[in-house]
């Protein structure tokens, strides 16, 4: 049997198809059209994987060719030779040459005892002559004369800021002494002393019990204005007791070196079972 495109032909077959039907519905118009729209796609096609394979040949013809930089050149420098200045170290020049004039310098300090002085060189003897440690005759020079500076009388006193003295009976703190009060073997020694010596039983309550202490420690190393500041009453009275217990002396704190009475405060926790 034969293909009826051969026998009608493409565009018989679509009349045929389409026949008594609305030829302005969309799929008449695609099935007509198709032979033109199939080549119209592929000549595009072809065109822009063409244009694609000549985009980087233009570019490349287009683009700026590296130019090789000359090698450097290198420039011969002539180093001159400079010729280093000869430095001449300075040479001592003698004071006094052993022919030339010189006069005595007599210096003046006061003394307790009144000496016999030589007389002061005249300004004839001055002139002409250097310093040295006597008058003698010789060749005038022209080293420059200083004459000595007479001091007449005792010597100005020197003016020095008046030291507060020190009150004893004021009470430093602890930040405010040169030495700081301590105990012998240290704090942590006292407040061994204080949990030794504390009767735990005579405070009827259970936990945890603080307190803080505060005293003055006396120029003797003894302790005074003991206070207790703490939440209860029997735990107060027997850090108290406690501490008025221990006979152990202080080592009282120092200020300009003398003793001083300082303030000391130690917080106290006991727990109570």
């Amino acid at each position: 049997m034969k293909n009826l495109s051969s026998l009608f032909g493409k565009d018989n077959l679509d009349e045929i198809v389409f026949a008594n039907r609305n030829k302005a519905y969309g799929a008449y118009a695609i099935r007509n059209n198709y032979s033109s729209d199939l080549t119209k796609a592929v000549v595009i096609g072809v065109a822009f994987f063409a244009s694609l394979s000549v985009v980087p040949l233009v570019l490349s013809a287009f683009a700026e060719k590296i130019i090789p930089q000359a090698p450097p050149v290198e420039v011969p420098i002539d180093l001159i030779p400079v010729e280093t200045p000869d430095i001449h170290k300075s040479v001592p020049v003698a004071v006094v040459p052993p022919n030339v004039k010189t006069v005595v310098s007599n210096e003046y300090t006061p003394v307790r005892e009144v000496k016999k002085e030589s007389t002061l060189p005249t300004v004839e003897d001055i002139k002409g002559a250097a310093v040295s440690t006597e008058t003698k005759g010789g060749e005038e020079t022209t080293i420059a004369y200083v004459p000595p500076v007479v001091t007449t009388g005792p010597p100005a006193a020197t003016y020095s800021t008046p030291v507060k003295p020190v009150n004893p009976d004021e009470v430093f703190s602890t930040a405010t002494v040169d030495v700081a009060a301590d105990f012998k073997g240290g704090i942590d020694a006292f407040r061994q002393k204080v949990a030794q010596n504390f009767d735990t039983e005579s405070i009827d309550k259970s936990g945890m019990v603080s307190g803080v202490i505060t005293f003055v420690v006396e120029r003797d190393g003894s302790i005074s204005n003991l206070k207790i500041t703490g939440s209860d009453s029997d735990f107060n009275a027997e850090a108290a007791r406690t501490v008025k217990s221990i006979k152990t002396k202080w080592t009282p704190a120092q200020l300009k070196g003398k003793a001083v009475r300082s303030s000391f405060r130690m917080p106290i926790t006991m727990k109570i079972e």
